[in-house]
């Protein structure tokens, strides 16, 4: 009896071992595919992180603590928790009434959080695994992070934090000015400090159910979150050039300028200028035709900034004109700077596509903007991410429409497309700006504008790493000849 105990025993001990050892093998081998598969390809991990991120501000947010009434279900819970991570801003629900200071502040930290994600997710985990990042996707994140050559990422994480909760701590001080008067000390400091994250991040999320409207023609109040709109959008590489620029001249006298921030900074303003004047053009004789001149010349102000991205609105957009709804798509399609908290295509794209298109009607093979030749390697760069973002545009606007009016006759659903195609757009230009549409879409619709928002964060960045990683072939096809036009 103990001899065959003993053999039981033995056995069971081979087994576990067995066991413990395929166990571990496995695991060994998930773990190399990980680091083979993930760590060392950019783009998923951004992909990734900006997963982890939502799934983790979902489960936060059905939290019984962080609703104010009924528990918030899974599919609004999903959808809030990509609008902040995504910086969209776009809600199925008032956030200043439905959440709980526990719930706003979950939604605070995902906004800072997926504000940050798109300069430092990526480099926060180079910094976990240190050199086993290949050479090639050290090029990558170099040339996604910064144009000068950085070799101690830490320094750049660090740089990018204090640069961003410097101006937000500036932002927030100056805001509590307009929220004193309103409310008491502590609860005018939340607010100044919620609007001010919102704000530098690009979200467009607020604590007010009808967004800026009420502090419409306030001058200081809609001149400081203008200037922190245009910071978040303008990127750090513009910031950390600038201060080279300010603070080294002097040992420095010929320092100038890089071209990427001299390239930024005249689209931006043309954009703003442009916008602005567009923006009045349209509206001055409808909704803003009540306005007295100075409160006219703010709203459009206003408004040719907060599409860059940001998502605020002092006017209500279902008010406007088709013309105008049709103009403010077309500045959300273009969006901020690249390397910043914005969204859409990047206003380094929307010029370079400018520059190739002056170049072919010339017939002209060379793309040069400001007296600069621009590498192909670029404009490919830049047609790829534009298409990217017209067909995830199309083919959203076309399930929307489907899911939302596909019963409904052209005859009465008329203008609706232009809510759709307006919805759609500033889902993906991570905008938030609504005609209104967004509370009375389906679950589908939704779940459509959730991944339109994931898309339009992380996408065109991965649409760029990815062409940045393309081999060019050794051989050629014969070329072809064939009518076109």
């Amino acid at each position: 009896m103990n001899f065959i105990g003993e053999f039981f025993i033995s056995l069971r001990d081979h087994k576990l071992f067995f066991i413990s050892a395929t166990v571990i093998e496995w695991r060994d081998q998930a773990l190399k595919w990980f680091r083979l598969h993930i760590i060392r390809n950019p783009a998923r991990m951004l992909v990734i992180s900006f997963m982890a991120l939502i799934g983790a501000g979902t489960a936060g947010l059905m939290l019984p603590q962080s609703s104010a009434g009924e528990p918030i279900r899974f599919i609004d819970a999903l959808f809030t928790s990509t609008s902040a991570s995504c910086v969209t801003g776009l809600a199925v629900f008032d956030v200043g009434s439905q959440l709980t200071r526990f719930g706003q502040i979950v939604l605070l930290l995902l906004i800072q959080l997926g504000g940050l994600g798109i300069v430092t997710f990526s480099t926060f985990f180079i910094l976990i695994v240190g050199g086993s990042i290949s050479f090639r996707g050290h090029n990558i994140l170099q040339e996604t992070f910064s144009q000068q050559p950085m070799a101690d990422f830490g320094a750049l994480v660090k740089s990018i934090i204090l640069v961003t909760l410097g101006i937000e701590l500036v932002g927030a001080t100056l805001l509590y000015f307009s929220f004193r008067p309103l409310y008491p000390p502590d609860e005018a400091v939340y607010y100044s400090i919620f609007h001010s994250i919102s704000a530098f991040c690009n979200a467009g999320f607020s604590l007010y159910p009808d967004s800026f409207i009420r502090f419409q023609a306030d001058w200081y109040f809609n001149l400081i979150i203008c200037a922190l709109i245009i910071c978040g959008g303008l990127g750090f590489v513009v910031y950390y050039d600038l201060g080279d620029f300010i603070f080294r001249r002097s040992r420095r006298p010929l320092a100038a300028l890089s071209f990427h921030t001299r390239l930024t900074v005249m689209v931006t303003g043309l954009l703003v200028i442009g916008g602005a004047a567009g923006f009045f053009l349209f509206e001055s004789p409808n909704a803003l035709k009540p306005l007295d001149w100075p409160a006219q010349i703010l709203v459009s102000l206003f408004q040719s900034v907060t599409p860059r991205t940001a998502g605020f609105n002092t006017i209500p957009f279902d008010q406007l004109t088709n013309g105008t709804l049709f103009f403010v798509i077309w500045l959300m399609f273009v969006g901020g700077c690249s390397g910043s908290c914005a969204g859409g295509i990047k206003t380094s794209t929307f010029a370079v596509l400018i520059g190739l298109g002056w170049a072919r009607f010339r017939d002209q093979q060379e793309v040069n903007l400001l007296k600069r030749r621009i590498p192909e390697s670029v404009v490919s760069k830049a047609v790829s991410v534009t298409l990217f973002a017209m067909s995830v545009i199309v083919c959203f606007a076309f399930v929307l429409l489907a899911s939302e009016i596909g019963g409904v006759s052209h005859q009465l659903s008329r203008w609706s497309f232009i809510d759709i195609l307006f919805e759609t757009t500033s889902a993906f230009g991570t905008v938030g700006l609504s005609t209104g549409v967004t509370t009375t879409l389906s679950d589908l619709g939704r779940l459509a504008i959730t991944l339109v928002m994931f898309l339009g964060r992380v996408g065109p960045l991965t649409v760029a790493i990815a062409v940045t990683k393309s081999v060019s072939r050794r051989y050629k096809y014969a070329s072809e000849t064939f009518l076109v036009g």
